[in-house]
């Protein structure tokens, strides 16, 4: 389902620039506030061409845009419009609109409890089974791309490098310490490379350790297959050490058949844990 024709545009919205919210590989993300709007406030990502280097930031720009239209999910952040600036006939840059999350990342939170965990990626494994029914594929899923906001509000960012299913794509794209096997060595990203980012990024927020330290090699087989997280976090539930664990299995076949199955995993420990979704915390929450 894309989203709504009345979202915001940046066609005629009169704005002015809060502060600058952070900058990234290629870009600049302000904080805007709309005066159109009563000052709703606005991310606006800002991506400018200054080379040819600068090529491949336009075009995860638009890939983020592109891949946005075709989400609608309450744990995605929402990307409203995309504007391309024009010189000639070469783009000298684009603009991003997109919903501001006041909050954190989660390796920006101090100290979480295995329990508020445990509830932000039960809300991440919903967003990312959304995204593969429609065909989407996260493709750099780690810490720095999971928001959680102030008022609890788990938040999945960064599509740049996100793959729609059916297009070219010829390059090795992620992160070395979360990457699957698969993303090396055939350059692959799917539903089954994402479980895979996926079970790292929890191995990392549950032990606070990497389950890789970087790009994996092939042939490393079960010498690569690291501790796992119950060793060094005995309050870990059984089961998601378990799910943990075959997320980070070698070979994708022997990964959960899908999103749905580890979001069916994570909520029986929530349902063990006797928690709800109600129970998550803010980022700011000094209990976190």
């Amino acid at each position: 389902m894309s989203n709504v024709s009345s979202q915001p545009s940046l066609s005629g919205m009169k704005y002015r620039v809060v502060n600058p919210l952070g900058t990234g590989a290629g870009s600049t993300i302000l904080l805007i506030s709309d005066k159109t709007a009563g000052g709703k406030r606005y991310a606006l990502k800002v991506v400018k061409r200054q080379d040819a280097d600068d090529d491949i930031y336009i075009a995860q720009a638009q890939t983020e845009y592109e891949v946005a239209q075709k989400l609608n999910h309450p744990a995605i952040a929402k990307i409203y419009d995309i504007r391309t600036k024009r010189s000639w006939f070469r783009i000298t840059g684009v603009e991003l609109l997109m919903e501001y999350v006041d909050g954190k990342t989660l390796d920006e939170l101090e100290a979480p409890n295995m329990s508020q965990l445990v509830l932000v990626f039960n809300q991440a494994a919903s967003a990312l089974s959304h995204m593969h029914r429609r065909g989407v594929y996260h493709g750099d899923l780690k810490p720095t791309n999971i928001m959680l906001s102030k008022s609890g509000q788990v938040k999945l960012i960064d599509f740049g490098t996100a793959w729609i299913k059916g297009e070219e794509k010829n390059r090795i794209q992620g992160t070395p310490q979360y990457m699957a096997p698969e993303q090396v060595n055939e350059r692959i990203v799917d539903d089954r490379t994402d479980i895979y980012n996926f079970g790292a990024t929890m191995y990392r927020m549950f032990t606070g350790r990497f389950a890789q330290q970087g790009i994996p090699k092939a042939g490393d087989g079960g010498n690569r297959k690291p501790v796992p997280p119950i060793q060094i976090n005995s309050t870990i539930p059984g089961t998601l050490n378990e799910t943990i664990m075959s997320c980070l299995e070698v070979s994708p076949e022997r990964r959960p058949a899908g999103m749905f199955e580890i979001k069916n995993q994570l909520a029986a420990v929530v349902k063990y844990l006797g928690l709800e979704d109600v129970d998550l915390k803010g980022a700011e929450d000094d209990e976190f």
